[in-house]
């Protein structure tokens, strides 16, 4: 499973890259989408299943899809000499694992569409659903079994897991009851932070400098949330969007506070041209761009 096209991230060992980092982005996404549909396609699978990998499939390699978890490892790799081939793997295994917790969201969520296709759980079944979900979640296990340092790798994976279903319970239980900043910065930690760990951590993960790594994914999550809340302010009902807990201007500033901690992370882990990239990359399709407020100028980066 997830065997073909193995030499071809080796190929763009060092693409051409646009001003502002696009073109090398775009070819690491692509190489994402020919493995993920090479996984989607596999033969291997049992024919039960490929009616429901199928939908997935469709709904996995929709263009709408940042692919923000799986490009990043690789980015890193480049920028320390780590090696690529390995960091793009990485990125295919965070992939999968955030989509398999997208199919188990949409069932909690009860939500009809994904990225412009009907959801599992709309087509089929909830129990179907789930089902296929944690398929993913086992094959992408399988496929980590061959990585080097490979019960280090499932052991940070495996805790990915946890904490993303620990953030989950927190959202959906403890906030409203508790909407306060100290539990919305535990549930961004926990919920969206968890794969990011992975995105920014993997690379680092037989190198001393792995905790910080970590806790620069961590920081990362916390900061795509916020600016997540900023996107559905005005659509989150249940869900305790920071929002609806603190007046902008305390926004402003947790924001301010944990962007700087961010990049000081960044530049000692030699990614913070990495960062930058990412962003600009972003910001040319929607994301992080500033906002002008009464109360002074929010995602300044």
């Amino acid at each position: 499973m997830l065997k073909e096209c193995e030499g071809s991230i080796r190929s763009q060992k060092a693409p051409v890259v646009s001003a502002t980092g696009g073109c090398r982005i775009e070819i690491v996404k692509q190489q994402v989408n020919d493995k993920l549909r090479a996984f989607a396609d596999d033969s291997k699978n049992h024919p039960a299943l490929q009616e429901y990998l199928k939908t997935a499939h469709d709904i996995l390699l929709s263009s709408d899809a940042k692919r923000t978890r799986s490009f990043l490892p690789v980015l890193i790799a480049d920028a320390n000499g780590f090696d690529r081939e390995t960091c793009f793997k990485y990125g295919i295994t965070i992939e999968l694992l955030h989509y398999s917790s997208l199919i188990h969201d949409d069932v909690i969520d009860a939500d009809q569409y994904r990225r412009g296709c009907p959801t599992l759980n709309d087509t089929f079944t909830n129990a179907h659903a789930v089902l296929i979900g944690d398929f993913m979640m086992c094959s992408v296990i399988d496929f980590a079994l061959d990585f080097n340092h490979s019960n280090e790798v499932i052991k940070l994976m495996v805790g990915a897991i946890k904490k993303l279903v620990t953030g989950l319970v927190i959202e959906q239980k403890v906030m409203p009851k508790e909407p306060t900043l100290q539990r919305y910065l535990e549930m961004a930690d926990l919920k969206t932070g968890a794969l990011f760990q992975l995105s920014f951590g993997l690379p680092f993960v037989a190198h001393k400098h792995l905790p910080e790594a970590m806790a620069c994914g961590g920081l990362f999550g916390l900061l795509f949330q916020i600016y997540d809340d900023f996107m559905d302010k005005n659509k989150d009902g249940q869900y305790q969007n920071i929002f609806h807990i603190l007046p902008v201007r305390d926004i402003i500033d947790v924001w301010n506070e944990n962007y700087l901690t961010f990049m000081h992370l960044a530049r000692k882990l030699n990614i913070d041209k990495v960062i930058m990239e990412m962003m600009s990359y972003l910001g040319n399709l929607g994301y992080f761009r500033e906002a002008v407020t009464p109360d002074g100028i929010l995602f300044v980066t």
